[in-house]
């Protein structure tokens, strides 16, 4: 993109530092000493937040305004702190099911048979007994599942926190993915090896493991990975967790923020407008890089209706659009990192306990994020819902 930008801005100069070495303490501490921060810095769009309200960012409000109906909503949330947007979203992670065609074939397992996530466990049931146990059906590493909670989660329209930055996560919707996800394990379908070992990237070349849960851009580590492999992978949409339900989520993507201490605020933000409110731009991060655009409105373009040769011709592009403005937003909250840091530690031990009694798990997990937070409980909650009826929660 930088010949481009250059050329449209010969007396802006450049320099892109790609190390992400300690990046979020080295960022915060720059932001409180009001010194030291880059023009532009890149963050996750769930840590934006922690940023956000610290009040060190550069308002961007009035110059994203008429970009705001380029972007869905449910992205412009984790970009906002009370009504002020201080991001601009740069890809986005719809999810979707990445699989083996030839493993599919070889089973006997009908890829659109498979609408919910029962129909998933049954076909991973089948694929293990068909092949004597050789080939299980995903990677649900007990240590990381947090990954799964959330993308579910989200699916489901469940929260941890309500908007108003209560404790929510003891719902209906928590208690639903719970059950998904104790069945992975208790059906003997999941691989408990560590997401980004070596064992995992390995697994892209063996039968060890049919299918991969995650978000598009995942798609670059398989061509990465399993370049001799092209052809063999295919994708489908994320089951629902009933029939009819939403078959998408979202798992990561990025933003672009200037620091409020940012002396250049007309260059950076020339930079960030180019970069991720262009069509070309946009466009280019997904064609090389299989960043996913968080601009909707190039969806039109041709380019999604390519076929894709690594995935044996299929429009993979296009299915990755798909529901994408529907997909529910995440309530975050500045402590969103820490949450998830104490909810990875929180199904760890549940699992070392047998994923036994997760409405026992939900209850306990709101009442511990509730005082190591200092937050309030929702009245959505299923424990205060109990209590208001005269039931035990114990």
């Amino acid at each position: 993109m930088m010949p481009a930008f250059t050329s449209a801005y010969p007396n802006v100069g450049v320099t892109i530092n790609m190390s992400g070495t300690q990046l979020q303490a080295r960022f915060m501490l720059s932001l409180v000493a009001g010194v030291g921060a880059p023009d532009v810095s890149q963050l996750q769009l769930q840590e934006v937040p922690r940023y956000s309200c610290t009040g060190r960012l550069a308002d961007l409000t009035l110059v994203a305004a008429k970009y705001r109906d380029a972007f869905p909503e449910n992205v412009w949330k984790d970009c906002m702190y009370e009504g002020r947007i201080y991001a601009i979203p740069w890809d986005i992670g719809p999810c979707a099911v990445f699989y083996k065609r030839d493993l599919f074939e070889q089973y006997g397992v009908d890829v659109t048979a498979i609408q919910t996530w029962d129909d998933y466990i049954a076909a991973g049931e089948r694929i293990l007994e068909a092949s004597g146990g050789k080939t299980k059906m995903l990677f649900y590493p007990t240590g990381f599942q947090e990954i799964l909670f959330e993308m579910l989660l989200r699916q489901s329209g469940g929260q941890v926190f309500d908007e108003n930055g209560r404790i929510a996560v003891n719902s209906p919707e928590s208690l639903a993915v719970l059950n998904v996800l104790r069945r992975f394990v208790k059906t003997g379908i999941s691989a408990n090896t560590q997401y980004w070992s070596q064992p995992f990237f390995a697994s892209f070349n063996t039968e060890s493991v049919a299918t991969y849960p995650m978000a598009v851009w995942f798609g670059g580590f398989i061509r990465d990975y399993a370049p001799a492999k092209s052809g063999a992978w295919g994708v489908f949409p994320l089951p629902a967790l009933t029939p009819g339900g939403l078959r998408t989520s979202s798992y990561g993507g990025s933003a672009l923020v200037i620091p409020a201490q940012c002396a250049q605020k007309d260059a950076a933000w020339a930079f960030i407008e180019f970069a991720l409110c262009r069509r070309d731009s946009q466009l280019g991060h997904y064609r090389s890089f299989d960043l996913f655009p968080a601009m909707t409105t190039v969806y039109d373009d041709p380019f999604f209706d390519e076929r894709v040769e690594y995935f044996g011709g299929q429009q993979v592009r296009r299915l990755f659009t798909a529901d994408v403005e529907r997909i529910p937003a995440m309530n975050r909250t500045k402590d969103w990192v820490e949450t998830v840091s104490y909810l990875r530690q929180s199904l760890g031990h549940w699992s070392s306990d047998d994923m036994e009694n997760p409405e026992d798990f939900l209850r306990a997990l709101e009442t511990r994020l509730a005082r190591r937070l200092d937050r309030e409980v929702s009245p959505r909650s299923l424990s205060l819902k109990a209590k208001a009826h005269g039931e035990s929660v114990n």
